[in-house]
């Protein structure tokens, strides 16, 4: 590939040997993605669903014979007649395989928050820029998570945040923020100066906006994040149940590799501990046989930290 006109502006480099992580091949994702292997560098694009009729309008490449194929295979497909050096993975990112994700940069291009967070936390603590984007309506949000404030510094209610499935999105909006999101990481891989602030663009009225955001949360004050528990007492079979204050589910897969396991489904288990405990996959837990609430804590923490 051919990229002496880049090489002019950004000067010699070693974007070839550089992988960047693209998580999240959506209406952000396909672009950004397209950007980046025409500037000649490594992908590993990440992916489970499958392309929808509605995504052909703004999610780009991808075409009407793309419709019910896995996202990932079929971008791969067509960025591979571009770029050689790009690696698919038809998966949800979660914390058994956020690992995976390990390269040079990783782009938030999702639309969840809770696999956000998990790739804000493990960017940050293995030291690896990560650059979110998120578009909606004619809204577009940049922020750079590096060495100093991250996702958790930013977003703390999250029930207020839209999703462009219901709110809607321009191909335009997710566009813009894609160039900006890959111009970005271009800049951070030639080291060169990047933008600290967080970016919000709106195309209604062209403007954009630069909001200095400082480190205010316990991650990226090196204190442990320790989420706050809700032990209530079960009123019909007894016990005792306990969500975590911002429910989240749980990774039943991983509990089953730490707990001694006497029942499983898909959406439940029963594990063995000093007392049998029922695990449900979206999140709440039940402690039966037990009013110790130092022990239901100490066990319910060890459960959400390997969930």
């Amino acid at each position: 590939m051919d990229c002496s006109r880049q090489d002019l502006v950004l000067g010699k480099n070693n974007l070839r040997k550089k992988t960047v992580s693209i998580v999240g091949l959506g209406a952000i994702g396909t672009n950004a993605a397209n950007l980046l292997a025409r500037a000649g560098l490594k992908l590993i694009i990440i992916d489970k669903d499958k392309v929808e009729e509605s995504n052909i309008n703004s999610q780009g490449i991808y075409a009407n014979d793309d419709i019910g194929k896995f996202k990932s295979a079929q971008l791969l497909k067509h960025l591979k007649k571009i770029n050689p050096c790009i690696k698919s993975l038809n998966i949800e990112i979660n914390s058994s395989n956020v690992s995976k994700i390990k390269s040079d940069l990783v782009l938030d291009c999702l639309d969840n928050m809770k696999t956000r967070f998990l790739l804000n936390d493990y960017c940050k603590q293995n030291n690896i820029p990560l650059i979110h984007a998120a578009a909606i309506k004619t809204l577009g949000t940049i922020f750079i998570v590096s060495k100093d404030a991250c996702l958790r510094c930013i977003y703390k209610n999250l029930n207020i945040l839209e999703d462009c499935s219901t709110a809607g999105i321009l191909n335009t909006t997710a566009s813009a923020i894609a160039s900006i999101q890959a111009n970005e990481a271009l800049k951070i891989l030639t080291s060169k100066p990047y933008e600290e602030s967080l970016l919000r663009m709106d195309l209604a009225n062209n403007t954009m906006t630069r909001i200095k955001v400082s480190k205010n949360c316990e991650l990226c004050s090196k204190k442990p994040v320790i989420p706050k528990l809700i032990i209530t007492k079960c009123r019909d079979k007894g016990g005792y149940s306990v969500k975590q204050e911002q429910q989240k589910s749980i990774d039943l897969k991983n509990i089953k590799k730490h707990f001694k396991v006497l029942i499983s489904t898909p959406i439940v288990l029963v594990i063995k501990d000093k007392h049998e405990i029922i695990v449900h996959n979206y999140g709440e837990l039940i402690f039966k046989g037990t009013n110790d609430m130092e022990y239901i804590e100490k066990i319910s923490r060890e459960i959400y930290r390997h969930g």
